[in-house]
């Protein structure tokens, strides 16, 4: 009897990053002048950079530098990768990522180009502002990503488990502790506010430093049935929603809308998130701001971003501000804008580099492959 076997199809996702350092870039003067990184290995292929400090053949007059990823090994069959190309601030203590360009491309055996990448990736005057040429060396980092389709069969092996686990429980868990005061052996008391609130004193430690630096004598507190504190630097409604991802590790439903309530919650559970030490939170609602960017809040939520050191946040409000130049103009009538540089004087450089970068990258759009 024939056994009947079944196929399925998954997509395995391979990512990997290289940083390429160019010592000495001073001395590239020649006007063919190359270098090639060292091969890094993703997806089951070899990589590398190829760098033309003075531009390859197609630069003329040696204005512009020119990069590309090739591929050093052979391949069977196609590959597809997607690209990303930038530089590193090696001034900043952020490592700032610079002028980074995306792409994708699909290799096919046994005729194609071995790499792709930008003949006009930046123009030396750029470059030199940039501030990544800091002891004239400078930082090329590239991420790939490598996407693959691999085929599973069922056959009639005897020890080929088909047993299904279920979803992990353990915030719905964590939830019912909360919902249910099981074991509370605390009360949060809201500054002046007539709210508190019970909870665990173990779970607040085990999830903030700054808890567990509060509740390092909790033991003894217990102890003594003083089982209570007060925090004063923060709004109920918002240490009601601290408290709900402390236990759940994910937002309250009502903060995936996009409402101007949902917006402001999330600005002050930043505020909070910075204050506790909760890094992954702070993260969280760094990406809900930057989805609820307009002309209106952004310099805001740049003010924000600068004030807590959001790095992420302040990338995003820079390149929704330099997006257009219609859009600059709108943004820098508000009272919001004159605030933020009132604020922040120096912030206006980042957005004249922001808004360089985007010119040099609408100068050079033309995805070319690799000489």
């Amino acid at each position: 009897m024939e056994t009947s076997k079944t196929s399925s199809t998954v997509v395995v996702v391979d990512i990997g990053e290289h940083l390429f350092k160019v010592e000495k870039h001073s001395l590239l003067t020649d006007a063919n002048a190359s270098i090639t990184s060292e091969t890094f290995r993703v997806g089951g292929h070899d990589w590398a950079i190829q760098y033309y400090p003075n531009g390859d053949a197609s630069i003329v007059d040696g204005l512009f530098m020119s990069m590309y990823i090739n591929l050093m090994s052979t391949i069977e069959s196609e590959v597809t990768a997607s690209f990303s190309l930038c530089l590193q601030d090696r001034a900043s203590q952020e490592m700032v990522e610079k002028n980074k360009r995306s792409f994708t491309k699909t290799f096919l055996p046994p005729k194609n180009p071995k790499g792709w990448g930008y003949n006009q990736f930046m123009s030396k005057d750029a470059l030199a502002a940039s501030g990544c040429l800091e002891d004239d060396c400078l930082s090329i980092k590239c991420t790939v990503e490598i996407s693959q389709l691999m085929a599973e069969e069922d056959d009639d092996d005897d020890h080929n488990s088909s047993i299904t686990l279920p979803p992990s429980n353990l915030s719905a868990d964590a939830r019912n502790i909360l919902e249910s005061g099981l074991k509370a052996d605390l009360t949060v008391k809201i500054g002046k506010s007539s709210r508190s609130f019970n909870a665990n004193a173990c779970v607040l430690r085990a999830r903030s430093p700054v808890f567990r630096e509060k509740l390092r004598d909790s033991m003894s507190m217990i102890e003594s049935k003083k089982r209570s504190i007060c925090i004063d630097d923060i709004d109920a409604k918002v240490f009601e929603v601290l408290l709900h991802y402390i236990y759940n590790d994910c937002l309250p439903g009502f903060m995936e809308d996009t409402t101007e309530e949902a917006t402001r919650m999330a600005r002050d559970l930043l505020v909070a998130a910075h204050g506790y030490g909760i890094q992954r939170l702070r993260v969280m609602c760094e990406s809900r701001l930057s989805q609820s960017l307009d002309v209106h809040t952004v310099s805001s939520t740049l003010d924000l971003a600068e004030q807590y050191e959001c790095q992420q946040l302040k990338e995003s409000c820079l390149k929704y501000m330099a997006k257009d130049g219609q859009r600059l103009r709108a943004i820098k009538k508000t009272e919001g804008f004159k605030q933020l540089i009132k604020n922040h004087p120096l912030i206006v450089g980042d957005i004249l580099d922001r808004v360089s970068d985007k010119l040099n990258r609408q100068a050079a759009t033309t995805l070319a492959p690799a000489p």
